[in-house]
């Protein structure tokens, strides 16, 4: 059995965050698709809808984990930067101990914050994920009902 330092473990979860994440990208881009080809040569009616609402929503989680995306790189970029504070090496900071406590507090707490929205955006990315598949699921239910209403005799 491998021994895991507790230093590999925020690796390990973040290279796992990014596959899910670029995972629900692609299947919210290639849900758009679908929903697109379903629907190419329709008219417009209300029981449609749902596919319009599926579609903003997919489209809006693809937003939200690619700011996630952007927020996790901006993190590490910071990381960076605070390790090159704390270790004297920063070419502006140096090794001057209260500049160093300072820039250091500073950067945390922009890593916090970026830490905090990322949060934020890979759960309302998830959250808007599975209501776009929800919403799909009501409108292909929506559209058998029509298409069999349409076929049963009328008398």
């Amino acid at each position: 059995r491998q021994n895991r330092s507790s230093e590999s473990y925020p690796g390990i979860r973040w290279w796992a965050q990014k596959k899910y994440v670029y995972y629900v990208l692609a299947l919210c881009v290639a849900s758009i698709g679908f929903t697109v080809n379903q629907t190419i040569g329709q008219s417009l009616s209300w029981y449609k809808l749902p596919a319009g609402i599926a579609i903003l929503c997919w489209g809006y989680s693809i937003y939200s984990g690619l700011y996630f995306l952007r927020y996790v790189i901006s993190t590490l970029f910071a990381n960076d930067t605070y390790l090159s504070i704390t270790e004297g090496s920063h070419p502006e900071i140096g090794t001057n101990k209260q500049m160093q406590k300072a820039a250091a507090q500073g950067v945390q707490q922009a890593m916090n914050s970026n830490s905090d929205k990322a949060m934020k955006l890979s759960k309302r990315q998830n959250a808007l994920f599975f209501i776009g598949m929800t919403s799909f699921i009501i409108w292909h239910v929506l559209e058998m009902i029509h298409k069999t209403l349409e076929i049963l005799p009328t008398t």
